[in-house]
């Protein structure tokens, strides 16, 4: 455990309206799931607190709730556990997401900052007013009140590219994150996979979070989906889908024939899982589906604008 340097390269505020980009950030940190949603006991809770691999929670007289990201990290956790990973271990790995100085010594340049204005207005299309960049820009070299900690822009650029993000956890301590999103900036050096690494790809944890019908009162109020992928989800959900047709991307490494899916009872366990991670992923060209009561809706993957 020597070496604990890191890395990463996620952009922030990139093709993303600035008051989408808000709502996101707001939604993102309300606190809203409870020690039972998160799947542990307030035993395994205040132990993990007290070893240092959790950050702490928000609490409501007796009862404790966490936002989405310290969510997403418990799983995170339990699985890093299952695995055997030393305990010394997951707490670099949290001090690294949940840092919250990770800003600090990176400089902005006026033309770094000019950029980033024009990337900003270009997805709004429309001019940000002085205040509005003025509240980005005065989090761009300091503790920021918008994003927090390190995790925070590495779940908000997933949810914005839907591009498979991974966290590499290295035999030496390093930890260093990638996103398939830079391969099209060729921003920042991909970590080198050569050396014994754990992957923790946040794709199937988005995933395993839309198949838990248990989570499905959250949906509304996390920005995995669209309203038309909501809408999918919930008719699996409820055996209403009569036909479901998903085409794929038909260029590069993802070139795979359609998934046509028609249905006599009901979706099977194996078909839902698979349907939600497509959906969750946004691993899609065009979906179309067809309801039990003869409604359809036809929908393509797009850059989401608003929730």
């Amino acid at each position: 455990m020597e070496d604990k340097s890191v890395t990463i390269d996620i952009p922030i505020n990139v093709e993303t309206p600035f008051d989408f980009y808000m709502e996101m950030v707001q939604v993102l940190g309300h606190k809203q799931f409870s020690l039972k949603d998160a799947g542990i006991t307030s035993r395994v809770h205040n132990n993990w607190r007290s070893l240092g691999i959790i950050p702490d929670a928000e609490e409501d007289g007796k009862r404790t709730y966490f936002d989405f990201i310290q969510y997403l990290w418990i799983q995170i956790v339990k699985d890093l556990r299952r695995f055997g990973l030393p305990l010394e271990t997951i707490a670099v790995v949290k001090d690294y997401l949940f840092d919250e100085d990770y800003r600090a010594g990176i400089e902005w340049s006026k033309e770094d900052k000019a950029a980033l204005r024009k990337t900003v207005e270009d997805g709004a299309k429309r001019s940000l007013t002085e205040e509005e960049f003025g509240i980005i820009e005065g989090s761009l070299n300091s503790r920021s009140t918008i994003l927090p900690y390190l995790f925070y822009p590495i779940v908000l650029g997933h949810f914005q590219h839907r591009s498979n993000s991974n966290i590499y956890i290295f035999a030496s301590g390093k930890v260093a994150v990638w996103s398939e999103f830079l391969l099209s900036f060729d921003s920042g050096e991909k970590p080198d996979l050569s050396t014994p690494h754990i992957n923790i790809p946040l794709g199937h944890y988005f995933a395993q979070f839309l198949s838990d019908e248990t989570k499905a009162e959250f949906l509304p109020k996390v920005p995995i989906l669209t309203r038309e992928e909501q809408e999918v989800l919930r008719a699996m959900r409820n055996d209403e889908v009569k036909e479901l047709i998903v085409k794929f991307s038909k260029t590069g490494n993802k070139r795979r024939a359609d998934l046509i899916t028609k249905v006599d009872k009901q979706l099977s366990d194996k078909q839902k899982k698979e349907i939600a991670r497509i959906l969750g992923t946004r691993d899609y060209s065009t979906i179309t589906m067809k309801t039990q009561n003869g409604t359809q809706l036809s929908f393509e993957e797009a850059q989401r604008t608003r929730l």
